[in-house]
């Protein structure tokens, strides 16, 4: 959203006509806004995918078993 000098300078004259104590509710709320902004563009950091390399070794052998049974021989116990 593009803002001209005008639109800018005429929201600075509507907050200097506040009282003292409105303008610091004025500022809590332009904290609030960057604060926000800041953690939006952190959590689309964050749910970036993540890329593993990917190690290839090969073909497994057509005899491997991946059975309790074939690979510790105790029958399962």
């Amino acid at each position: 959203m593009a803002t001209s000098k005008q639109d800018t300078q005429t929201l600075i004259d509507k907050i200097r006509s506040l009282p003292t104590d409105r303008i610091a509710e004025v500022e809590d709320f332009v904290d609030f806004l960057k604060t926000r902004m800041e953690q939006q563009a952190t959590a689309n950091k964050v749910n970036q995918p993540l890329v593993f390399p990917v190690v290839s070794v090969g073909k497994w052998p057509e005899d491997l078993s991946l059975h309790r049974e074939d690979m510790y021989g105790d029958d399962g116990r």
